[in-house]
């Protein structure tokens, strides 16, 4: 009885033996073959380069903000300073002469002599004007003309200017740097009014030496003397006043009519010669 059951024991253990010996062998090459084959996962596409983690990764700069472009300070106007200004309306006002206008009128439009003046310096007055030119640009533009007429000639270079009536320059004849002269100015078709001078070919002071006339255009408008000869002289090209070009002054302009409206006089009414740049009026002496 108990080699019976020795021998059932050992019947039963033999092949679980065996299978745990063979676990531990390595498989050959035909086993290998034989196994079903592995799957294998399609290659994932790489779409950013990997992140080296031992280099710093510095951020792109941000774009410099521009500098912004500092604007100087106005100069003070030496022309107002301890002057009572009058103004019209933004950007037409009138001064009295201070102390730096009379430094730079004397010697030039005004007499070096100031004991020689008929025109004291208390009877002029500064205009600051706008105007455009031919090229419809905008300007700012000086005038000295009698205080009796300051408030109605800023009224009438107002009125030019909104209509955008074009003046080739508006400055003091003192910037061309001839002394009693105003030939300079005119030849550079510049439009101004105070010249301490007297009327050509006389000895009476022109209306101008009271900046009571005023020159609109002069190489455009030339003054036309009774022998045909003209002023300035390179105005000659606009002496035949039957040809329209821009600038003309006839009775058909807006030069004309706002002056005229005002009480001046043109001279190109004069009987033997025509001055056809030139407005003037009367003012108390």
């Amino acid at each position: 009885m108990k080699r019976t059951l020795t021998f059932l024991i050992t019947a039963l253990l033999l092949p679980a033996l065996a299978i745990a010996a063979g676990c531990g062998k390595p498989e050959s090459e035909t086993d290998r073959e034989t196994l079903s084959p592995a799957v294998t996962a399609e290659p994932v596409a790489v779409t950013s380069k990997p992140v080296d983690l031992s280099v710093v990764q510095t951020p792109e700069p941000a774009a410099a903000t521009p500098t912004p472009t500092p604007v100087p300070t106005p100069t003070p106007d030496p022309y107002l300073q301890h002057v009572t200004k009058k103004e019209y309306r933004e950007g037409f006002y009138y001064v009295p002469l201070n102390d730096a206008l009379k430094k730079r009128i004397t010697g030039m439009s005004y007499p070096k002599d100031v004991r020689n003046s008929l025109v004291s310096f208390d009877e002029l007055r500064y205009l600051r004007i706008l105007y455009v030119d031919f090229s419809d640009e905008e300007h700012v533009g000086e005038l000295i003309v009698h205080r009796e007429l300051a408030d109605e000639v800023l009224e009438i270079f107002a009125e030019l200017y909104d209509n955008r009536y074009p003046l080739t320059s508006v400055r003091l004849v003192d910037d061309f740097g001839q002394p009693a002269d105003d030939t300079k100015s005119m030849e550079a078709d510049n439009t101004s009014s105070f010249c301490y001078r007297k009327v050509a070919d006389s000895d009476k002071l022109s209306r101008h030496s009271y900046g009571a006339a005023i020159d609109i255009n002069p190489m455009r408008n030339p003054y036309i003397r009774p022998d045909g000869s003209v002023s300035p002289s390179n105005g000659r090209q606009y002496a035949d006043r039957s040809k329209d070009f821009p600038g003309k002054i006839d009775k058909h302009d807006l030069c004309y009519k706002v002056f005229t409206r005002h009480g001046w006089s043109w001279g190109g009414d004069f009987k033997d010669s025509k001055d056809y740049q030139h407005f003037s009026k009367e003012v108390e002496r």
